[in-house]
Formats: structure tokens, C-alpha cells, sequence
């Protein structure tokens, strides 16, 4: 599995890893063993990355990810979870952290997020619990999720001795607008872009128009899906990871595909939406090739 840095931390991590959002929580033995055996088999092809939440399932995602870290072995995993916007103050952040902790079975996070902006909590507070979190040796690094550009500018200012890596995003061929807006500020300052959900919420089963037709023509060309194309397309831009969700092995495997897939500049370029530019040309967006 290719890997890339991980901002500027000198760490390398996948290129692709293994997202849980939409996972269930109250279901039967068997749903949670078919996602553990993809979980698995990901692990096998190279996805050591896996991503969770304390939002996705309400904590079921981080006990069952817990379950997989007890068996393969800390030292194989690179865990990142997220902090849900609803706790208010300090000492409850605090304390939902270490509720993932405690879901997950391990001593720190690799990599700690914000999950999305709030209303209702300063990001200077936020920023406090992160910080505090990397003093006490429960998260490696820091991060953010869902942020626009300038949340994330004003998050960075407002912490003291550490540097937030990463900002996790939807983003995807159907919605690029993080890639013409937001990516290249991350590019130029050496941070990650994590896309979520780049197969959408449906896998692109339903895809028509313009953009399928291009897909089909790329998937041809590199004897690939245009599930496959989709992802390519986002991680042969510099600086950005992604994290699929399967919850079944031969699309763990058909996914992991995509890390070995080099797309031209024309390629990724016949995939652009113009109309998703507002600031930004295309002309400053890096891509690897």
C-alpha cells in the first residue's frame, strides 16, 4: 500500500484507509462479524488506517474497532476517532475522549479530530482540549473535521505548541468543491485532506450524465471500476488520503485496487466540475503527476 506523510509530521500513513461512518449499532452478530472480516482483510491488504467516531453508532464503531485492535496488535493499526460538537465544556470533552479511549482499548489515539465546527463551543476551548490531550500523551496528533479554511486558519492561531495535521472532508468527483477551494491552502502548507465518503452514500451504482461517461472512458483505459477511477482520482492529488467504507470483503479488496492506480493530468482533469470553482483556478491545484 502506498503511503504518503502525514502533514509535516514525518509519519507515513495509507494512502487509503478504512472509514465506519454509517455503521449500526443494535444489530445482529453476524452484521458485525461481516464488518469485522472486511475490517480484517483491509488490515492484510495494507489499510492500517482506520477511521471512527464516538458519533458513529454511538460508540459501536470504536468497541467493535477495539475488538479487531485486540487482535492484530496496536503497533499494526494507525487509529484516528472524532470528538462530537455536543459536549459544551471542558471537562465533558475531556471525558468523551477518554470514553473513546476506553471503547477502542488503547492508551492514545493516533490522530484526535473535531469533528464538525459548533455553534455553541469557541474553537479556542476546542483547540484547548486537543492541545491538552497531546501534553498528556492520549493523541499523537491533531486534527479537525468539516472545517472551512478560514475555521481552520483561526484554529492553528489559537493553539500554542502544536500543529493541527489534518482536516477531514466530504469530498469526492460529485462534490469537488474542497478540492478547487480549500485543497490548495492545505497543499501549500503541508497539511492532510482526508476525503470521506468518496464513493458518495451509494457507490456510484446510480451515477449518470457527463461525469459517468468520463468515468467509464478512464475505468477502460486502466481495465478498472469507475468505483476504482473515483477514488484514483482523489488520492492522485498531492497531499490527500482517503478513507472508504466496505462492509464487505471483495469491495475492501476492489478498493484497495485504486492506491495502485496512476491517473494522467488529462485524466483527472476530465473529471473537473468548472462550476464548483469559486476563488481558486485549476491551475493551482497540485496534483502527483
Amino acid at each position: 500500500m502506498r503511503k504518503i506523510e502525514l502533514g509535516k509530521t514525518g509519519e507515513y500513513i495509507p494512502v487509503l484507509g478504512q472509514g465506519t461512518w454509517g455503521i449500526k449499532s443494535w444489530r445482529n452478530k453476524s452484521y458485525y462479524e461481516q464488518w469485522k472480516n472486511s475490517l480484517r482483510r483491509g488490515i492484510e491488504l495494507g489499510l492500517t488506517h482506520i477511521d471512527t467516531a464516538e458519533f458513529y453508532g454511538h460508540g459501536t464503531s470504536e468497541k467493535v474497532i477495539g475488538e479487531i485492535i485486540a487482535e492484530v496488535g496496536r503497533d499494526e493499526l494507525f487509529i484516528t476517532s472524532k470528538l462530537f460538537p455536543i459536549h459544551l465544556r471542558y471537562k465533558t470533552m475531556k471525558k468523551a475522549a477518554n470514553k473513546s479511549l476506553k471503547r477502542l482499548g488503547i492508551k492514545n489515539f493516533d490522530l484526535y479530530l473535531i469533528h464538525w465546527p459548533s455553534r455553541f463551543t469557541s474553537i479556542k476551548k476546542q483547540m484547548r482540549v486537543l492541545e491538552d490531550l497531546v501534553n498528556e500523551g492520549k493523541t499523537r496528533y491533531i486534527g479537525v473535521s468539516n472545517f472551512s479554511v478560514d475555521q481552520f486558519i483561526k484554529a492553528q492561531k489559537v493553539l500554542k505548541n502544536v500543529e493541527l495535521v489534518n482536516n477531514q472532508l466530504h469530498v469526492n468527483v460529485t462534490r469537488q468543491s474542497y478540492i478547487f477551494n480549500s485543497l490548495p491552502y492545505y497543499q501549500e502548507n503541508g497539511i492532510t485532506l482526508t476525503a470521506y465518503s468518496p464513493l458518495g452514500h451509494n457507490g456510484y451504482n446510480d451515477l449518470a450524465g457527463e461525469i459517468r461517461k468520463n468515468l467509464e472512458k478512464i475505468a477502460n483505459a486502466h481495465n478498472a471500476t469507475i468505483q476504482q477511477i473515483a477514488i484514483a482520482w482523489l488520492i492522485n492529488h498531492k497531499n490527500v488520503i482517503s478513507i472508504p467504507k466496505a462492509l464487505k470483503v471483495e469491495h475492501i479488496e476492489e478498493n484497495t485496487k485504486a492506491a495502485d492506480i496512476i491517473l494522467t493530468k488529462e485524466e483527472i482533469s476530465l473529471l473537473y466540475n468548472y462550476n464548483e470553482i469559486s476563488n481558486t483556478p485549476e491551475s493551482e491545484v497540485i496534483i502527483k503527476n
